[in-house]
C-alpha cells in the first residue's frame, strides 16, 4: 500500500510539473501582447497597442448593455497594431473582446475588462422614449450639449449618446459652435491658440480626442457653422471686414489659407429691418448655418436676423434666390424672391441649419425657430411653435413649395426661440433638435431677450431631440429629453445641434 501511494503521489507531481511548465511556455510564447491606455480628452475611449509574433488582423466587439454591441474589423495585417476602442460606458467595467486572425487563417481571441470613471457631475440624465425601436436609425447622436448653472454661466459638454440615452463618448474641452464629422471620421471643432481667447481656429481631432491638425485660422473670426466641400475645402461663416457675422470665407483644404470670401452687405440689404432682433445692434444678418450644394457649385446660408435663407453661386458670388417673407426688400432684390405655391405654406422665421437633401435636387430642410412669425403682428410665445420644415425649390420658375414639416403639432411645448437643428438621415428619417426650449420657473414659454432692460431673460432651458419618419404626418420613433429636474432652479441644458454618426468610420 505504501509503495502504491508513493507512485500515485509521484504521478500527480509529474502531471503538475508538466502543467506548470506548459503554462509557463504558453505565457512565454504568448502570440500577442496587449497594452491599454485610457484617453485624457475622450475618457470613454482607449487606445490598445498590440504586438504579435505573427501577422494578424484584428476585430473588436465592445459588449453593449442592451444587445447593442459595437463590432469593428480592422482590415490590415500587421505585427504591431494601435486600435481605438470607442463606445465604452462611464463608471462601468466594460467588456471588450478582441479576435485575432493570422495570415495563415488561424484565429484566437482575448478579452479585456476596461473600467471607466464616472461622468462629470454636471452631465444630465437623458430621458428616452423608444416608440418604434425597429425604425430607429443606426448610429450615435452627437450633441453640442451644454449646461447652465444657477447664474447662467455656460459649460460645454460635447457628447454622443446611444438610442437608450447612454453616454458612449464625450470630449473634455471647448468646441465653440463647431462639431462637424469629416469624411475621414475625425471631428472638426472650433478652438483657440493657447493663451488667447480668440476662437478663430478650426481644429481636427480624432475620436480619441487628440488634435490631428489645425485646419484653418480665420482672422475675421469663426462663428456658428462650417460646410465641408467634396474637395475638402471648408466654407466657414465669419464676419465681413469691419462688420458683424455677415461674411463667408473659403479655406483651402491643404494650406489652410483663405482663398476667397463673400461680403453679404453686397449680396443682401443691410438696411432691411431685422426680424427677429437681438441685443447687438450691428447684427443685421446673423449668419448661423451653411451647406454646400454640389449639383451646381453653390452654397446656402441662413441669415437668422433677416429670417432669410439665401443661395449664392460660389464661383461668381452672385445671388441665386432668397427664401423668406417678402416684406421690406428693396426693388433690386425682389426678382430673387421665391414665390410660395401650394395650399399649405408658412415662411420660416429666425431659422437655423439649412441642409440640402442628399438625393433630391432643389429640396432643402431648415430648422424654423418661429420667432414672432411676423414683423407687425407677432404671435404670443404661448401660441407659437418651432419646427423642422422642408421646401422644394424650382429655381427656373422662382417658386417654392412646402413639402413636409414636423413640430407645429407640438405647439409651444417645443418652442425654441434660439438654437436648433434638423438633419436628413441615411435611413430616410429626420433628426430634429429642439435645442433651446425656454421656460419661466412656473413653466411658461418665454422669449430670450428683455429689450426694455437690454438683457437676456432669466430662463430655465431644456432640450428635446427626436427622430421622426419622413411620412406626412411624421411619426416619432425616438425621443430624448434633456432637462434639469429642479423646478425652482434656473439650472438647465441646451443642445445647439444634434447629428447622427457611427462611432467608427
Amino acid at each position: 500500500m505504501g509503495s502504491m501511494k508513493r507512485k500515485l503521489i509521484f504521478s500527480a507531481l509529474v502531471v503538475l510539473i508538466v502543467l506548470a511548465v506548459s503554462f509557463g511556455l504558453v505565457r512565454l510564447f504568448e502570440p500577442v501582447h496587449i497594452t491599454v491606455r485610457m484617453q485624457e480628452k475622450s475618457p470613454l475611449s482607449a487606445l490598445v497597442s498590440i504586438q504579435s509574433k505573427n501577422l494578424t488582423q484584428v476585430s473588436i466587439r465592445v459588449v453593449g448593455k442592451h444587445d447593442n454591441d459595437i463590432e469593428v474589423r480592422f482590415p490590415n495585417f500587421a505585427r504591431d497594431h494601435e486600435i481605438p476602442i470607442l463606445g465604452l460606458y462611464p463608471d462601468f467595467n466594460n467588456t471588450v473582446e478582441l479576435v485575432f486572425t493570422t495570415d495563415e487563417g488561424v484565429s484566437f481571441s482575448r478579452q479585456l475588462r476596461i473600467k471607466t470613471k464616472p461622468l462629470p457631475p454636471m452631465y444630465p440624465r437623458f430621458s428616452v422614449e423608444r416608440f418604434e425601436p425597429d425604425q430607429i436609425s443606426p448610429g450615435m447622436i452627437f450633441m453640442h450639449l451644454g449646461h447652465y448653472d444657477e447664474t447662467g454661466d455656460f459649460t460645454s459638454l460635447p457628447a454622443a449618446i446611444d438610442e437608450y440615452g447612454q453616454v458612449r463618448w464625450y470630449y473634455i474641452g471647448e468646441i465653440g459652435h463647431v462639431m462637424k464629422r469629416l469624411p475621414n471620421g475625425n471631428l472638426l471643432i472650433q478652438g483657440s491658440r493657447q493663451g488667447t481667447t480668440q476662437d478663430n481656429l478650426l481644429l481636427e481631432i480624432d475620436m480619441l480626442g487628440r488634435t490631428v491638425a489645425i485646419r484653418a485660422e480665420v482672422q475675421t473670426g469663426i462663428h456658428h457653422d462650417v460646410a465641408v466641400m467634396p474637395n475638402g475645402n471648408l466654407l466657414v461663416l465669419s464676419s465681413a471686414p469691419n462688420s458683424f457675422e455677415d461674411g463667408v470665407v473659403e479655406v483651402d483644404a491643404k494650406s489652410g489659407e483663405v482663398v476667397q470670401w463673400w461680403d453679404f452687405r453686397t449680396i443682401l440689404d443691410p438696411s432691411r429691418p431685422p426680424q427677429p432682433r437681438n441685443l447687438e445692434k450691428k447684427d443685421w444678418l446673423h449668419l448661423n448655418g451653411i451647406d454646400y450644394d454640389p449639383l451646381d457649385d453653390s452654397f446656402i446660408v441662413s441669415g437668422r436676423d433677416q429670417s432669410t435663407v439665401a443661395k449664392v453661386d460660389r464661383k461668381s458670388g452672385k445671388l441665386v434666390w432668397i427664401l423668406g417673407n417678402h416684406e421690406y426688400w428693396p426693388e433690386t432684390l425682389e426678382p430673387y424672391l421665391l414665390e410660395p405655391i401650394g395650399e399649405t405654406f408658412a415662411w420660416q422665421w429666425g431659422q437655423h441649419a439649412p441642409m440640402v437633401h442628399p438625393e433630391i435636387p432643389g429640396r432643402l430642410m431648415v430648422y424654423d425657430n418661429g420667432n414672432e412669425r411676423s414683423y407687425d403682428s407677432p404671435i404670443a410665445v404661448g401660441d407659437n411653435f418651432s419646427r423642422a420644415v422642408e421646401f422644394q425649390v424650382n429655381a427656373r420658375a422662382m417658386q417654392v413649395r412646402q413639402v413636409w414639416q414636423f413640430g407645429e403639432e407640438n405647439g409651444s411645448e417645443t418652442f425654441t426661440p434660439f438654437i436648433g437643428d434638423a438633419n436628413y438621415l441615411p435611413s430616410g428619417n429626420r433628426l430634429i433638435c429642439f435645442g433651446g426650449i425656454t421656460r419661466s420657473l412656473d413653466g411658461q414659454p418665454m422669449e430670450i431677450f428683455d429689450f426694455a432692460a437690454g438683457k437676456i431673460n432669466r430662463m430655465k432651458i431644456s432640450a428635446r431631440i427626436v427622430e421622426v419618419t419622413a411620412d406626412s404626418p411624421a411619426r416619432e420613433v425616438l425621443r430624448i429629453s434633456i432637462a434639469d429636474p429642479d423646478p425652482n432652479s434656473f439650472r438647465g441644458y441646451r443642445s445647439y445641434q444634434a447629428e447622427k454618426y457611427p462611432l467608427y468610420y
